[in-house]
């Protein structure tokens, strides 16, 4: 009988559970060797971003405006 664990998930799940303790985030992104062209860098940060940033009460203003600067550069 072959048993199967997702050992990435109980990483991730336990360091979660530990966070939700102290002050800490967790935040995880899973490479797919498949959709290598969808993996930027770009994305992967974002990816990681979201997940810090959706943990907080409220948004940073200094990650805000450097948002709102970003999108004047880059041309929206």
């Amino acid at each position: 009988m072959l048993i199967y664990y997702d050992v990435s998930s109980l990483v991730i799940d336990t360091l979660c559970r530990q966070a939700m303790r102290g002050n800490a985030s967790v935040a995880c992104f899973y490479f797919d060797f498949a959709t290598q062209e969808e993996q930027s860098l770009a994305s992967i940060l974002g990816s990681i971003l979201k997940q810090v940033v959706g943990g907080l009460n409220e948004v940073p203003q200094k990650l805000v405006e450097a948002f709102r600067d970003s999108k004047k550069v880059i041309g929206g």
